[in-house]
């Protein structure tokens, strides 16, 4: 049993630094595609990640020592088709023909093998036909690509870390792991009497991503200020010191009023979560709208650092009759920022409007295309999104 155990603790160590690492390209899929995140569907692709991080694990796990590996005269390969049925009915108590044997024989590893090597890919079976869809002949091939993957992984001596293979290639693991997947096809019925259907999924995630989600913007605000650094370190590597301020403005124009005049309200994290600004009538927004909307965040907020930078220099060298200007003018800066970010906050979670939007009298609405069955359950959606969001 702890042969077993090993590689899923394995595999709950691995899986949280896997899931960090891919979650943020999941969510921009789901937004570029759907809109929408749901959690049901984060729930099922996560949980096929780790089941196949498990299965993985399961057939390189645990790991010999390469010196005892390279000692080795144990034969690489089994070709003979149905060779381990041969050695159930050779080696163990199972005879086809005794009921009597059957419990027995369950105790025994040759008889564990083949019936774990069938349950490992029955789950296979499950997510390829309820959530990916395939068709039999597609989940059954599928299925013996996984099965030839795992018995490659064991030939190759885990990607010919091993001198030599410390596992064995069996043709049987390759049928049995096929007729597990192909069994779990057969199941997959009763399993997905409990779960909406797919189509269910992708039309709650279509609906749902009709309305904009505060994360939704916020995703596509952390690509604008990724982009927005990345340029900046760029030019402050090209442009002597002074310059740099003017290089900072030069960028803000181009991402937060060139690019979104050219693109009906688009920057370059809104193209990517496919979302637009627009006006309260929904339509295209004009170019000084923009600029309320864009440029109080970029050259007044963002900018924090600096600026208080900025004042305590100017403290150090002004004089003192201006002393007590520049202190209300520091004490008006700070009170605008303390505001944004509070406003900004209120508005996630209240799922309402920024100042800077009623300000710029400009809104965000999504640019995916979506259609809806006639008899879709919109009481449905509404009990979901008062359950989470998204």
């Amino acid at each position: 049993m702890s042969l077993y155990l090993i590689p899923i603790q394995t595999a709950l160590f691995v899986f949280p630094i896997l899931a960090v690492i891919l979650t943020i390209p999941y969510i921009l899929h789901q937004y570029r595609h759907y809109g929408a995140t749901l959690p049901l569907r984060i729930l099922i692709v996560f949980s096929f990640i780790f089941y196949l991080l498990c299965c993985y694990f399961l057939v390189s796990l645990p790991l010999p020592p390469i010196e005892e590996v390279a000692h080795y005269t144990t034969p690489k390969m089994q070709l003979i088709p149905f060779a381990s049925l041969k050695d159930i009915s050779l080696t163990t108590s199972f005879v086809w023909d005794d009921p009597t044997t059957y419990l027995t024989a369950l105790n025994e590893f040759s008889v564990l093998q083949v019936l774990f090597n069938i349950f490992m890919t029955m789950p296979f079976g499950i997510y390829l036909h309820y959530y990916f869809e395939y068709s039999f002949k597609k989940t059954m091939l599928c299925s013996f690509l996984l099965s030839l993957s795992f018995e490659c992984l064991q030939l190759s001596g885990l990607f010919f870390i091993y001198p030599r293979p410390y596992r064995l290639f069996d043709v049987d693991d390759l049928i049995t792991n096929t007729l597990g997947g192909v069994i779990g096809y057969g199941l997959t019925p009763i399993v997905a009497h409990f779960l909406p259907s797919r189509e269910k999924l992708d039309e709650r995630s279509y609906h749902k991503g009709m309305r904009v989600s505060a994360m939704r913007r916020m995703f596509a605000f952390a690509i604008d200020i990724i982009v927005t650094l990345i340029l900046y370190i760029m030019i402050s590597f090209l442009l002597p010191l002074r310059f740099h301020f003017y290089g900072y403005l030069i960028i803000i124009l181009l991402l937060y009023f060139i690019v979104p005049c050219l693109s009906k309200g688009r920057t370059l994290g809104k193209m990517m979560v496919k979302i637009r600004l627009v006006n309260f009538q929904n339509q295209n927004a004009k170019w000084y709208q923009y600029l309320l909307h864009f440029l109080p965040t970029y050259l007044l907020i963002l900018p924090f650092p600096y600026i208080i930078l900025a004042f305590i220099l100017v403290f150090m060298k002004v004089d003192s009759p201006l002393l007590y200007v520049w202190y209300a003018g520091f004490a008006l800066y700070l009170a605008i920022y303390l505001f944004y970010v509070f406003d900004a906050m209120l508005s996630m979670f209240q799922h309402k409007e920024n100042i800077y939007d009623k300000i710029g009298k400009v809104k965000n609405i999504s640019t995916i295309k979506v259609k809806l069955s006639e008899d879709y359950d919109h009481a449905d959606l509404e009990r979901e999104e008062n359950e989470c969001t998204s």
